[in-house]
């Protein structure tokens, strides 16, 4: 499976690659949305990051790639944001704390 990668942090972006690479998925780091492959089944984001962590860069993402799913993360998820990010177009929204451990539940074989 092919992931796209919106995350600036360089530990969290190693740690979440090693654990892609073991799941054996392909995956690549992106500044904008039209960066990703068209092959891109599966993008993560970092919803703390103003840059990509706002509602307009979401819905754009949805809107130019109809068939990708969307996982975004934060430190602290807040029942307002969660609600205001899915609307926008998240599929899910977890806690960076959570993210690593559960990369596998959204690769598909």
């Amino acid at each position: 499976m092919n992931v796209g990668l919106f995350i600036k942090d360089f530990e969290l972006g190693t740690r979440i690659s090693t654990k892609l690479t073991e799941l054996e998925s392909t995956f690549e780091f992106c500044e904008k949305s039209s960066d990703l492959s068209k092959k891109t089944k599966l993008v993560i984001i970092d919803l703390d990051n103003e840059e990509m962590g706002n509602e307009f860069f979401i819905h754009q993402m949805v809107t130019d790639h109809k068939d990708i799913q969307i996982v975004g993360y934060m430190k602290r998820v807040f029942k307002e944001q969660h609600e205001k990010f899915k609307t926008a177009g998240c599929n899910v929204i977890l806690p960076r704390s959570s993210l690593v451990k559960n990369l596998s539940t959204f690769i598909e074989k």
